[in-house]
């Protein structure tokens, strides 16, 4: 089968880890041209060393203008940009509202939702002269379905949400589309170091979730795929859950 993103430009915020990494891993694989993104340049670098044609930028997402400055490096040393994945995010469970910092919260805030908004107006003016382009935005269930000891997870990822569907709506008269993509519990880095440290109960999340079994970042990175390329082209504004049932069927 041919693929479907041969050439084509891809920007993928916080890939050098996790989801970003495989979401990078699977554009790669379908021929296209990665510019890994992320405010660790050596995990950036390590990342799109191991891929063909992929760019290594260190960005700090929450800057506007190394956002700014960073698309234009990208559409100047990929002559172009088709694709940006709003994937960057930070993990921060624990503490319940009345607990919450500001530093805490500003970060939050500042990755998943104000980045979010940086990178997406940057890309978009590139993909909306050109009249045609792809957004997918990695929100979470969370967006959704609450959990205590996350408001500052779950505020962000709701806003992403609504931040989709404003977006697409403008775009779409102009051949840009945009879907954001709501994750369940992965197995990541992420997740990893939060079971270590008893911040969630895996076994617990085991039994929970009706597929019995933690998704990988493979599938993630495989649906972003699909809905980036042409076979998508009427898909755009939609929320897509990829979680294993999780929130399809009401617990107990």
């Amino acid at each position: 089968m041919a693929p479907k993103h041969d050439g084509r430009a891809v920007i993928v915020t916080g890939g050098g880890g996790g989801i970003g990494s495989a979401i990078c891993e699977e554009f790669a694989r379908d021929g296209a041209r990665v510019a890994v993104w992320d405010v660790d340049r050596g995990a950036a670098d390590a990342i799109a060393a191991a891929l063909d044609g992929a760019g290594a930028y260190e960005v700090d997402i929450t800057d506007s203008g190394a956002v700014d400055a960073a698309t234009g490096a990208v559409v100047r040393d990929f002559g172009g940009l088709h694709v940006l994945v709003n994937n960057a995010g930070v993990s921060r469970v624990g503490d319940h509202t009345q607990d919450l910092s500001d530093e805490i919260w500003n970060q939050s805030i500042g990755v998943m939702q104000t980045g979010v908004f940086f990178c997406s107006r940057a890309a978009g003016r590139h993909m909306l002269e050109q009249r045609a382009g792809a957004v997918v935005n990695i929100s979470s269930i969370r967006g959704f379905s609450p959990n205590p000891g996350r408001m500052s997870y779950c505020a962000p990822k709701a806003a992403v949400l609504m931040m989709t569907k404003v977006a697409a709506g403008e775009w779409a008269p102009h051949g840009v589309r945009v879907n954001a993509i709501a994750p369940g519990v992965l197995r990541t880095p992420m997740w990893d170091r939060d079971a270590a440290r008893g911040a969630v109960d895996e076994p617990r999340i085991l039994e929970t979730v009706p597929a019995h079994r933690l998704g990988l970042p493979s599938e993630v990175g495989k649906l972003v795929v699909f809905l980036c390329s042409d076979d998508a082209a009427y898909i755009t504004g939609g929320v897509h859950t990829i979680d294993g049932a999780l929130t399809a069927i009401p617990a107990g």
